[in-house]
């Protein structure tokens, strides 16, 4: 007999037999407990139908075997189960509410775990069959400790932790959620410190403020902050020699310094009274934080990870940029002995971390200074040994932001040449095993900046190489990084190649007026201000582009409406640069974006206009509908990554330094000009008629500081990545 028709039989047997147990039983229900009846055929109802289910069975799976086990535990076994409660003779009203409720109860639970994926649904009959034991001995006046002991959290969570628990009288209820809390922190680790402020007179208590400590330090560092929580209190008791460290040092009044230290610390290697001492002094920190920087990430590459190891690299990040980017950027205008004045004592080992830490916030004048000092500074004019001796700790930032900066030929130039072939190996290597994309996104930046035909030679060989491996050993996530860094590459110098058609991605080389415009036909932009200095001056340089017959201004008060007056609707809207200080731009942009989803304006074009640390706010508040968007400061991989989570499609043009008025109004007018006329955005012969109007100079070089969407290749390969990861799952 075929699967399909046993199945039928069972649903046709199973309807006979839940109409007729319902028609028998609603002669004998109590009127007063109809509605908790009514509540659990509400729950099952709510399961045949889901999942795309007909009402009929319930489809917990595509194995119709285990569908059908599913259908009868959650159907005929809970009707089999409330007929025996209404119909008992040992059962008061009270009782009979209390485990109708659980039937409920187990029902709920079964459905939100379903449909959040807490709980596989095939485990249904199992869950019905824990609850029949709980409420045999629970109605025998037996401990249901064992019971819980021998079934899955997931199990027991539901029938005991649930809301509607009927198990609440039992002598061993107590306990019954200890042992579940237990289960809960074995499958559920990070979550220990959490959840243990609700549980924290547990009996081993103690032991789980351990396990957390070992497991997470940096979370114990924030729990043992608050002293007055249950947490707190439990950590500040616990005899462990990390958690008493951890404990000493967050409840210190500077243990945001200390705890970067903490590896060194526990093993004796360093104490709280040597990182005093140097503390308030901000050459002497840094170096401290760059020579353990460079001591983890020698142990990080023979698998011993340091406690706290990326506490370190946080707080070496911000004392880089802080103390050192952010003063030499500010003092972009003054002479150089002025303006690098602060790193003049630096090695080239501290140099080097101040460029790869800064990616995201050092214009390219600083870069050049930073850099020319490091090659000043090398004791041994080898750019290999000064690799070795930051034990090559996040080298693939340093060669991409080279390349970027046109310095890699200059770099490679310092070293022999098989060391230089080697490093460049080196780089391509490897990017499928880390836990990011952001190598694989910064070699795919590098490569439309590197001049050297030789280097690129190198690099697509290596490519080739590693999609090779990959294909020998069937490893999907290899395959999928080398062939899309292949086909763009191949694409970056012949634009003849689809790189559309073949990554499956959205066109790259232009964008159709009827994407950008709306249902009403209009193209509108909304671009974000600053109040600071730089931020006023750019508003105004931006409205000088509008003051002509061709627009219409409007200024509101906290935002200015500019509108086309010839050609196609071009609605641009931009907050005012309010007093920053005061948060008055802020609170201008959030305005400004309710006021158009109230007027159902969706901006399909966003500009930034700001100094690269204004960047992270206006991604934070992007239109979803953006398909352009122009960012000053956007080169790097957690940025790209940031604009394409919230637009997918978005094609972005980024720069490696904040905008300047120069290049900005020329690209934004030629946008405009484009889209009054009505025609497609053509990025190529865009950029070429751009190109034009800076030959040479500084101008030029300004110029080619920004990236067009087709050359933005990171930005191209996060969205084919994606694409060929989803197609996949």
């Amino acid at each position: 007999m075929s699967k399909s028709l046993l199945l039928y039989l069972f649903i046709i047997c199973l309807s006979i037999k839940v109409h007729a147990s319902a028609d028998t039983l609603k002669k004998n229900i109590d009127i007063s407990r109809l509605r908790y009846h009514e509540s659990i055929d509400k729950e099952q109802r709510k399961a045949l139908f889901h999942n795309g289910g007909n009402g009929q069975y319930i489809r917990a799976s595509s194995n119709e075997d285990i569908n059908l086990l599913v259908t009868d535990a959650i159907i005929r076994q809970v009707n089999e189960l409330q007929d025996s409660i209404e119909l008992s003779k040992q059962l008061d009203h009270r009782l009979k509410v209390k485990y109708l409720s659980g039937l409920e109860n187990l029902l709920k639970g079964f459905n939100i775990g379903w449909r959040n994926r807490t709980l596989n649904a095939a485990e249904g009959p199992e869950l019905v069959a824990n609850y029949k034991a709980l409420m045999e001995e629970d109605m025998s006046g037996r401990s249901i400790e064992e019971i819980v002991e021998r079934e899955p959290y997931e199990i027991g969570n539901i029938n005991i932790n649930g809301q509607g628990s009927a198990m609440y009288e039992n002598p061993g209820f107590s306990n019954a959620r200890n042992i579940l809390f237990r289960k809960f922190c074995a499958a559920y680790p990070d979550q220990i410190l959490p959840r243990l402020e609700f549980y924290s007179t547990v009996p081993f208590a103690d032991s789980l403020v351990e396990v957390a400590g070992h497991r997470n330090p940096n979370q114990l560092y924030d729990f043992a902050a608050a002293t007055r929580t249950n947490v707190g209190k439990l950590i500040r008791r616990n005899p462990d020699s990390l958690v008493k460290a951890i404990t000493a040092i967050a409840t210190s009044k500077s243990g945001q310094q200390y705890y970067p230290f903490l590896d060194e610390i526990i093993h004796g290697r360093l104490t709280i009274n040597d990182i005093a001492n140097v503390m308030d002094d901000n050459l002497q920190y840094y170096r401290l934080l760059v020579k353990m920087q460079t001591s983890y990430a020698d142990r990080m590459i023979r698998k011993d990870t340091p406690l706290a190891h990326d506490k370190l690299l946080a707080k070496l990040q911000d004392r880089a940029v802080n103390v050192y980017i952010d003063q030499i950027n500010a003092l972009h205008e003054d002479p150089d002995n002025v303006r690098f004045k602060s790193i003049e004592p630096l090695t080239a080992e501290e140099l080097y971390f101040l460029i790869v830490l800064g990616e995201e916030v050092i214009y390219t004048s600083s870069y050049n200074g930073v850099f020319n000092r490091i090659l000043q500074r090398m004791a041994v004019p080898a750019g290999d040994t000064l690799l070795m001796n930051v034990k090559f700790d996040h080298f693939k930032k340093f060669i991409k932001m080279a390349a970027g900066y046109n310095k890699l030929d200059d770099f490679l130039a310092t070293m022999p040449d098989s060391s230089a072939q080697r490093l460049m190996m080196a780089f391509v290597r490897g990017l499928e095993k880390t836990g990011t994309l952001e190598d694989a996104v910064d070699v795919a930046d590098s490569y439309g900046s590197i001049k050297n035909p030789m280097v690129k030679k190198l690099i697509d060989q290596e490519i080739d190489k590693n999609l090779a491996e990959g294909h020998l050993t069937n490893d999907k996530r290899t395959i999928v990084i080398y062939q899309i860094l292949q086909t763009i590459f191949q694409s970056s110098q012949d634009s003849t190649i689809d790189i559309s058609q073949l990554l499956k991605i959205p066109p790259v080389y232009r964008l159709e007026y009827k994407d950008l415009a709306d249902d009403s036909g209009r193209v509108v932009q909304q671009v974000f201000f600053y109040g600071d200095k730089d931020g006023q001056e750019s508003y105004a340089n931006f409205i000088s582009l509008f003051n002509n017959p061709d627009w219409k201004i409007q200024k509101r008060p906290e935002w200015v409406e500019i509108k086309s007056k010839k050609g196609k609707p071009v609605w641009i809207f931009a907050n005012l640069p309010l007093d920053y200080e005061k948060g008055l731009d802020s609170i201008a942009q959030t305005h400004l974006a309710q006021f158009l989803e109230k007027k159902s304006l969706r901006p399909s074009i966003t500009i930034h206009r700001g100094h690269s640390y204004w960047v992270g706010s206006t991604i934070r508040n992007l239109p979803s509908s953006s398909k352009i968007v122009i960012l000053g400061s956007c080169g790097g991989y957690h940025n790209l990554n940031d604009v394409l989570r919230t637009c997918p499609d978005a094609h972005i043009i980024s720069s490696k330094e904040v905008g300047t008025k120069t290049i900005n109004e020329p690209i934004l007018k030629a946008i405009n000009d484009d889209l009054r006329e009505g025609r497609n955005i053509e990025w190529i012969s865009m950029w070429r008629d751009l190109a034009a109007k800076f030959p040479t100079g500084d101008a030029r070089e300004r110029f080619d500081n920004y990236v067009p969407p087709y050359k933005n290749l990171g930005a191209l390969f996060i969205k084919a990545y994606t694409k060929a990861m989803a197609e996949d799952e």
